[in-house]
C-alpha cells in the first residue's frame, strides 16, 4: 500500500516538472511570436494561360 502511494506522488512530482516546463516553453514561444515583425502576405498576380 505504501508502495503505491510512493508512485502516485512521484507520478504527480513528474506531472508538476513537466507542466512547469511546458508553459515556460509557451511563455517562451509567445514573447518570441510577439517579437517578430508583422509581415503581410504577398499577393500574386494572375498569370494569363496561354
Amino acid at each position: 500500500m505504501a508502495d503505491i502511494q510512493q508512485q502516485a506522488i512521484a507520478v504527480r512530482k513528474n506531472m508538476e516538472r513537466l507542466r512547469a516546463l511546458r508553459e515556460a516553453r509557451e511563455a517562451e514561444e509567445a514573447t518570441a511570436q510577439a517579437a517578430r515583425p508583422d509581415i503581410p502576405n504577398k499577393k500574386r498576380k494572375k498569370t494569363l494561360a496561354r
